[in-house]
């Protein structure tokens, strides 16, 4: 993938809501820490410098990513409220591949790939692999923090889903996608239509 924009969003009619839990989200995204967290928790660790970044899930669809994708990292409620008001978007990324952990022939392989970019300790990448649980491999660019976090309250009046819906990964349309970071007051210098 090209860096060329970068950090720039393309719009292109492939956006979705990825959602990460709280324990990993300030880890991989200490430049989106929320303002109530402890800011002793950053580490000056690879993942935490690089504009790339390694994501394993089971989520159903994210097998479908592809270079070039938009997505929005949704960081997923702490339980001290209702997920409402507690998850909110956090960023803006976009994929630059997406792999399955079966495609790697050896721990070793596996381990180079992701651990200079992921938030795991080794130990956690090898059961990983071992388990194979995590199958699908997002890699990504971190482009830019939302200025403002956006709460799913706010996420479900932009684009009319309720909590009927999974929010562990979501299709957005682009103007849903660009009104989300709009309301995150991102620099519209960013986005590219």
């Amino acid at each position: 993938m090209s860096l060329k924009n970068y950090p720039m969003i393309k719009l292109n009619g492939r956006n979705f809501l990825l959602s990460i839990y709280p324990s990993w989200h300030t880890r991989l995204f200490p430049e989106s820490i929320l303002n109530n967290e402890d800011a002793s928790k950053i580490q000056d660790v690879p993942h935490t410098n690089s504009i790339h970044k390694v994501y394993l899930t089971s989520m159903r669809g994210t097998e479908s990513l592809r270079e070039g994708d938009n997505l929005l990292i949704y960081r997923t409620s702490d339980g001290q409220g209702p997920a409402r008001y507690r998850s909110v978007a956090t960023s803006a990324c976009v994929v630059e591949e997406v792999r399955n952990i079966r495609e790697f022939s050896s721990l070793g392989d596996f381990k180079a790939y992701c651990a200079p970019h992921s938030v795991f300790e080794d130990y956690e990448l090898e059961l990983m692999y071992k388990k194979k649980n995590y199958p699908i491999i997002i890699k990504f660019t971190y482009n830019f923090p939302l200025v403002k976090r956006v709460i799913r309250d706010k996420l479900m009046n932009i684009t009319g889903y309720d909590d009927s819906i999974y929010w562990g990964f979501v299709p957005l349309s682009d103007a849903h996608y660009k009104a989300i970071l709009q309301a995150g007051e991102v620099n519209e210098d960013l986005i590219i239509d």
